[in-house]
Order: C-alpha cells, then structure tokens, then sequence
C-alpha cells in the first residue's frame, strides 16, 4: 500500500523546514586547583515516569516515494508534453533530461501502478505495468494511450453533461484532418482544451493510486 499524500515528494524538491544550527558555546573554565564536580539528576523516590509524548504513538514510516521529476505534479509541468501527439514529440525543460525517461516513475520503484483521471470517470483508472519496473516512459506512454482511444455509446451516455462541449472539441482538433475526423471521438476530447499533460500526485482519497493532472498550457 502507498503511503498517504503527505509521505511522498518529488526528487527535486527539498523540506521547506531546516532545523536550526547549533553554535558552539562558550562556558566558563575551571579554577586552577579546583576539584571538578558532576551533578547528577536523582528521580525522587515518589515520583512517577513521565508520559510517552503523543508522537511517539506515530509509526515512523518505512519508505518515502519519490516521484521523478518528469511526473512531479507542481502547478507547473515539468515537460511539454501534448497528449494528443505522440510521445516521441516531447520537449524537456531546463534542468530536464531525456534520460530521466528511462528512470523509475518512483522510487522505490514497482511493476505496477494505478492511474486515474478524476475528471473522466468513466475510464479514469487503469493500470501500468512493467515487470522490470515502470518507468515515466511507460506512465506517459499509458496515459496517451487510454486517451487517444475511440469513445464508446456507454461512455458517451455516462459524460453526457459535458458531451456537446467534447463535440466542440473533436471538431477543432479534427477540422483539418479527414482520416482523424472519420475515426470520431475519442476520449481525449472530454479533456477541453487541458491537453497537457502536468504531473502526477498521490490519490486524494487515500486510495492507493496517482492522479493525473492536465492543464492547458505547458
């Protein structure tokens, strides 16, 4: 099971909180001659231990996950990446790399792991897999995947709210594309004009799986 939200953070990011320094103090030197004394602390014969402090109660967690930076969800992506295009169309920030690519999607990494788009519920949990362990290629390579899938009558009927404002932007992106028209819609309509992808985090709900954030601009 993932920890919650609050037990992971991204690669690149640092704790906002830095224990204070310690400076070497002075003290006063012994007299010359002067024997030198200890005092030590004796319980009273009365008294009673004090308390546990109420955080010791808390388990100490055994593992931190670390996303890639290329996943880390910000505010801010960490990449251009318009899934609507191919993956091989991705363009990297300052600081980014392509290899990272290449690199576990988490640390530690795992072979699996569960996705979801709030926003679509009708398909907005799938899975990724890799026996060797998921790396943020394949996360991205998923994420395109499940979206740039035909829509159903089932999934249409269940996105019904938003589906006149999905047909706008079917059209838009198809108007100068025949082939790509004649396939209909596909999921990534239901996106609007969020078609970049922005990062992942921790699911909101304490359930073991990532969201995936979209926004409209990289």
């Amino acid at each position: 099971m993932y920890p919650s939200s609050s037990q992971y953070k991204s690669w690149t990011s640092r704790s906002s909180t830095h224990s204070a320094p310690s400076y070497p103090t002075a003290s006063p030197g012994p007299m010359p001659g002067a024997p030198q004394l200890r005092t030590v602390s004796l319980p009273h014969p009365n008294s009673t231990p004090y308390p546990a402090s109420s955080s010791s109660s808390h388990r100490i967690p055994s593992c931190v996950i670390s996303v890639n930076p290329l996943l880390s969800w910000t505010g801010v992506p960490q990449l251009y990446y318009n899934v609507t295009r191919d993956v091989q169309c991705i363009q990297f920030k300052q600081g980014c790399t392509p290899n990272l690519l290449q690199q576990p999607a988490v640390h530690p990494a795992r072979t699996f792991l569960v996705l979801s788009i709030p926003s679509l519920p009708p398909w907005s949990t799938f899975e990724v897999r890799n026996e060797r362990g998921v790396s943020a290629y394949d996360v991205l390579v998923r994420i395109r995947d499940v979206l740039n899938r035909s829509v159903s009558p089932a999934e249409m009927g269940a996105m019904v709210s938003i589906s006149a404002a999905a047909s706008e932007y079917f059209r838009a992106r198809t108007h100068a594309d025949p082939r790509e028209f004649a396939q209909g819609m596909k999921r990534i309509d239901f996106l609007g004009p969020n078609v970049f992808f922005a990062g992942l985090s921790m699911s909101r709900d304490g359930q073991d799986r990532w969201e995936v954030h979209f926004v409209p601009r990289a």
